[in-house]
């Protein structure tokens, strides 16, 4: 599994990160690098097609300065979008778990092969 970064088409703001299968191919309009920089979000990341550029933080106050802040309850869309989300994540630690049992399993089998050859 990896994650990708979407952004918006037209004006290339970040819009949401989602989990893939390694084997599916990246959409045209996402990427692998994560939005942050030195390891800390970004003030209203933008693809320029190579990385993510950020506004400085006095501009991103000026932008939003009367932006309102009243809460909005998620959608019933973006609900969906992160129950799939995390259980596609979950699904990848369960898979995870289950090819570490079988190498365990695998590797006991023959250790209790080469004891039953020794005990005989």
């Amino acid at each position: 599994m990896k994650t990708i970064y979407f952004y918006d088409v037209n004006t290339k703001s970040f819009m949401y990160s989602d989990l893939i299968k390694d084997e599916v191919e990246i959409p045209v309009n996402a990427t692998t690098i994560p939005p942050e920089a030195d390891g800390r979000g970004m003030y209203d990341p933008t693809w320029d097609g190579e990385k993510w550029v950020e506004l400085s933080e006095s501009d991103w106050i000026a932008k939003h300065k009367n932006d309102k802040q009243e809460p909005t309850a998620p959608t019933e869309v973006d609900q969906l979008k992160l129950l799939v989300g995390n259980l596609v994540a979950e699904n990848a630690k369960k898979e995870q778990s289950i090819k570490q049992l079988q190498t365990m399993t695998g590797t006991l089998v023959a250790q209790i092969a080469e004891l039953n050859k020794g005990g005989k």
